[in-house]
């Protein structure tokens, strides 16, 4: 009968957001259908099913899956609503340390009674979100995967607005970077820190590429937030995220000098006080060590190093060109892997085989504010491939962390294809294949 109730509570979720895009105004997008937006977050609806339900069915060892570890901490924070509010309160909208007092209270969660100072990524964001999705799925993870969707595909939809713009020639091609990419659709729809990365990134971007909204303290509204998301997700991918701000198209000249004034002048500084602590080579190392401490007691079968690497910059360096294959191209389908893994080894291969017939047959020229576009989307993918590359050895886990940087590796090409030729070509093909 509960799991009844849920289906129904599930189902009617469902319903109710498919009915929101399809009447507010908000999901109305030029050259873009109300219909394939729905089915696309259906898609991204299933996808978070799939995730969810392969690490309840298939991997049942909910100790080490990441997604069961931040909903059974998140119950933990969700009950203290009701037994110690004020406690609750402090947990929830503090970022800083907690004290004693607060975190006995903590002391039963896997991440969040454990902080350390980790530049790579934080999980504790996520569960405080999953803390407060608790209240409207009644504690059922399918329900809270759901809702979590809901938010991330609102952000996407908001990212669609801000880039039709500079796809006006063939809008639906946003289509395959935003919502189509299988890996990107998997890792980024369950109870996972990508979904918050793609809302947060979403919602920062979105903002910058608003050409119909020249009021800034308006769109600080919305990128602000969006920015914090991704640093309190993952703290070297918001330091890319604005370090790539400075090839953001801007839009006139007099904000395109003041915005790379101002963005060059905040990341010198953040950089110089955060480093001159947290020395980065040192920190990339830690963590690749623990990857590979982790793969050794787990005897991960997809390891690609288990040799521990001093936290020197010249060896960070010298790993650089191997490290960028391991993240861009593998796996190769010809690796020994789980059926996930070759799934993912011949998306890559497609996806890179795309690329290729994009630059060479369709190649164009863009105009200056795509050119920008395209640099920026591809600086960040290209940042955050090389330090996926450097701090993951482990093939499984390079699969799952580089759904971040596919679409922009995608959209950066997309952005000098001559799009009209591209349309024309697969109008054509799409008339031969009817006949």
């Amino acid at each position: 009968m509960v799991q009844l109730l849920y289906s129904v509570l599930f189902l009617c979720y469902s319903a109710l957001f498919v009915r929101l895009i399809f009447s507010a105004s908000f999901f109305a997008i030029a050259g873009v259908k109300k219909m394939h937006l729905a089915f696309f977050f259906v898609l991204k609806v299933a996808g978070g099913l799939v995730l969810t339900s392969v690490y309840t069915f298939y991997y049942t060892d909910t100790s080490k899956a990441d997604i069961y570890r931040y909903f059974i901490d998140s119950k933990i924070i969700s009950s203290l609503l009701f037994t110690h509010p004020l406690v609750w309160l402090r947990v929830m909208f503090s970022l800083y340390p907690l004290n004693a007092n607060t975190f006995q209270y903590l002391q039963p969660t896997l991440y969040v009674s454990h902080p350390v100072n980790d530049f790579i990524t934080s999980n504790t964001l996520l569960i405080k979100i999953i803390s407060l999705l608790n209240y409207f799925s009644f504690y059922n993870i399918f329900i809270d995967t759901l809702l979590l969707n809901c938010i991330t595909f609102t952000a996407l939809v908001l990212f669609l607005k801000g880039l039709t713009p500079y796809f006006k020639a063939f809008p639906q091609i946003l289509y395959w970077p935003l919502f189509l990419l299988p890996s990107v659709v998997f890792w980024s729809s369950g109870l996972l820190k990508e979904a918050l990365l793609f809302t947060g990134v979403s919602l920062y971007l979105s903002q910058w590429l608003n050409d119909k909204n020249d009021n800034i303290g308006r769109n600080l509204v919305i990128s602000a937030p969006g920015f914090l998301i991704v640093g309190l997700t993952k703290v070297y991918v918001a330091v890319v995220l604005f370090a790539c701000s400075i090839l953001l198209p801007a839009r006139n000249v007099r904000s395109f000098f003041v915005v790379r004034a101002v963005v060059a002048i905040a990341l010198c500084l953040g950089c110089w006080f955060y480093f001159s602590h947290y020395p980065v080579c040192q920190l990339l190392a830690d963590k690749r060590n623990e990857f590979v401490a982790l793969s050794i007691a787990e005897h991960s079968s997809s390891a690609l190093d288990t040799m521990m690497i001093t936290p020197d910059c010249d060896h960070i360096v010298g790993i650089m060109p191997s490290a960028m294959v391991n993240a861009v191209l593998r796996p190769f389908i010809w690796e020994n892997g789980n059926m996930l893994q070759m799934l993912f080894a011949i998306e890559n291969l497609f996806l890179m085989v795309a690329v290729l017939c994009l630059l060479l047959f369709y190649f164009k020229v863009p105009e200056s504010n795509k050119i920008w576009l395209a640099l920026f989307c591809f600086s960040f993918a290209a940042l955050n491939y090389s330090g996926i590359g450097i701090t993951v050895p482990v093939l499984g886990a390079i699969v799952h962390y580089r759904v971040v940087a596919v679409p922009f590796l995608l959209l950066s090409v997309l952005l000098i294809t001559d799009l009209d030729k591209l349309r024309q070509h697969l109008t054509r093909l799409k008339v031969v294949c009817e006949i």
